[in-house]
């Protein structure tokens, strides 16, 4: 990425290289002419170098990167609003400091491909400071290695994957709890919520299915658990029948399961309509609400449980309770259609807020604000964010539940 400075030093360096040019060519009938004609030249270049110091203090980039199309694009959608809902609470309280912060938003459709080349557009055409983004992992990791090779800042703030911000480097921070530590808590929970001997773990081959498959067999094995099935089949792969024949034969305690949001419905389908009586457990993607209508009431049929982050209970918190009176009629009015807020919109909206409270302590200058990025100490609406020497936000700060579907269609939160 060529920054201001940079670019303005090679206006310069061309402008200077002109110049020797035409003191070759000058005569004395026409020096006057050519001195003025010079001095105009470099007038301008000055006012425009002028104007865009002032429109980068004034306005502060942050490119956002969100599947907008594709089987995800539901959730997209809507953390689109709550970034934008968040940028405009920015701007209208002073909370980016004497900054205005800028949202430019890409549409990565969950795929590191698409993630990576607009990340780039971002970076090289738009000129993004700052990045946000993405859902899915593998595409995460495709945005991290253009905001790091470009020493932009960039905050995952659904991708939980684990090491993403360490593997990066410097620039990439992680503000959703990373796989290890959510698996750590779903087997706990797990194990008290249900009791079980044996256990089948089926995911999805890529970063967070994979990751999710290597945590939760440690923390299963070391609880003594025997696993009778463990395999992760090929994302592509929409047919689930044969593995499930697979596991009925197996005859598991319990079905463990860590499946992306477009295809949890799917599959939670198959499990269905083959009948098995085992129970099943899913991993936090599939959106409490949204999948439900993707699902029908097969989820209740089976008795589905699974984590998740945030949702609307007795217990959530005043900050929760203050986001979604606010939001929900915001994003209605943006998609036409009543929806609940899901972790995703809150995830979205506090990685906004989480910039601009470094923008405001530490400046728009690189150094300052990525130190002002490290030191982050931030109550957001989905708990405290603070980052640790990875950069991987503290799980302490953060809370996770688990939910059941019932057979009318309702969801019940488990304490």
């Amino acid at each position: 990425m060529r920054g201001r400075d940079e670019t303005s030093d090679t206006v310069w360096a061309h402008y200077l290289y002109q110049l020797e040019e035409d003191k070759m060519k000058i005569t004395t009938r026409n020096f006057g002419s050519s001195v003025f004609a010079i001095g105009m030249a470099g007038a301008m270049i000055l006012a425009s170098t002028c104007a865009n110091a002032q429109d980068t203090k004034s306005n502060f980039k942050i490119g956002v990167i969100l599947p907008l199309t594709g089987s995800t694009a539901w959730g997209g959608r809507s953390a689109k609003v709550a970034a934008e809902m968040a940028a405009q609470e920015v701007n209208q309280g002073g909370l980016a400091g004497s900054q205005k912060i800028e949202l430019i938003f890409a549409d990565g459709a969950c795929e590191p491909r698409s993630s990576f080349s607009v990340a780039q557009k971002l970076v090289n055409s738009d000129h993004v400071q700052a990045i946000i983004g993405e859902w899915c992992s593998s595409a995460s990791i495709a945005i991290a290695q253009v905001a790091e090779d470009a020493k932009i800042p960039m905050v995952v703030q659904s991708s939980t994957a684990d090491g993403i911000a360490k593997n990066a480097g410097k620039y990439v921070f992680q503000s959703i709890m990373q796989n290890r530590d959510i698996n750590a808590r779903e087997a706990e929970m797990l194990m008290r919520t249900f009791k079980f001997k044996t256990a089948a773990i089926l995911v999805e081959n890529n970063d967070f299915g994979l990751s999710f498959q290597k945590n939760m067999t440690a923390s299963l094995e070391k609880a003594g658990i025997k696993l009778l099935v463990n395999l992760a089949q090929d994302r592509q792969d929409t047919n689930w029948y044969s593995t499930l024949t697979r596991v009925q034969n197996a005859k598991p305690d319990i079905v463990v399961i860590s499946v992306s949001a477009g295809q949890a419905a799917n599959f939670v389908k198959q499990y269905s309509e083959s009948n098995i009586k085992i129970p099943l457990f899913s991993d936090y993607p599939p959106p409490p609400y949204i999948f439900e209508k993707q699902v029908g009431l097969q989820a209740g049929k089976i008795g589905l449980v699974r984590g998740t982050f945030f949702i609307e209970h007795a217990k959530e918190s005043a900050a929760q309770r203050t986001f979604v009176a606010k939001f929900e009629p915001i994003l209605q009015k943006a998609i036409g259609e009543k929806q609940k807020a899901t972790q995703w919109d809150v995830e979205a909206y506090d990685a906004v807020m989480i910039l601009a409270n470094a923008l405001m302590r530490g400046g728009a200058k690189s150094d300052g604000f990525l130190k002002a990025m490290v030191a982050t100490r931030y109550d957001g609406v989905l708990g405290k964010y603070e980052f640790d020497s990875d950069r991987g936000v503290k799980p302490s700060g953060q809370d996770f539940l688990f939910i059941k579907n019932l057979p009318n269609g309702t969801l019940k939160v488990l304490e």
